[in-house]
């Protein structure tokens, strides 16, 4: 059994509230971190991993996703924040994994594959948000762009997310899906599988 990642231990409050990371601050290092994921070239993709559940996962302790609901942050940063992570998909997850994707197996593709569906701006978490006509069409533009990277990693991540939209934008994921599949480039048969039950939000 895999122990509880470092941020469920007991003092971790001892060590995060007096960082004082507000949510302005937590949307800007987001925001720089998705635009120059170089820093991350240190850390395994296990860790990597670790970091992306804590940063974006609901439920982390940080909270940090969260700060893109906040009205306290402009909404033009919050939007800006969701479009780096095109950036950090092409510059960072797409390089790091060639092949197919093994999300059940691989810590690394799991987190990238639970991104979309976990994060706090996903319409699925039912909450009404200010600038959400802004917020959510950055993130399906987004999941659109990662859609078209060589990757199965980065499509499954962006199909996993968009199937799970599409409830609340049916149409519009209808249209992204379909482009992909006209259009896309050396589509493995499980993502073109994968990809026509999320057209119709048929993936669990």
């Amino acid at each position: 059994m895999k122990e509880k990642d470092w941020y469920w231990d007991d003092g971790f409050d001892s060590f995060w509230e007096p960082l004082c990371i507000t949510d302005a601050l937590a949307v800007r290092y987001m925001t720089r971190l998705f635009r120059e994921p170089k820093y991350l070239t240190v850390y395994s993709l296990e860790q990597v991993a670790e970091g992306i559940w804590f940063l974006i996962g609901g439920s982390s302790p940080s909270d940090s996703s969260r700060a893109l609901l906040s009205s306290a942050v402009s909404l033009r940063t919050r939007v800006a924040c969701i479009s780096a992570m095109t950036e950090f998909f092409r510059s960072f997850i797409a390089p790091a994994t060639p092949g197919l994707a093994y999300e059940e197996a691989d810590s690394f593709h799991c987190a990238c594959f639970m991104w979309w569906h976990i994060l706090a701006v996903s319409p699925t978490h039912g909450e009404t948000l200010e600038g959400e006509h802004e917020l959510h069409d950055a993130c399906l533009r987004a999941m659109s762009e990662i859609l078209g990277l060589p990757s199965d990693v980065c499509r499954i991540s962006a199909l996993h997310g968009l199937n799970h939209w599409q409830e609340h934008y049916g149409e519009r994921v209808e249209a992204t899906i379909d482009a992909f599949l006209a259009h896309g480039q050396e589509i493995t048969p499980r993502i073109r599988e994968y990809a026509t039950n999320a057209r119709a939000g048929l993936c669990l």
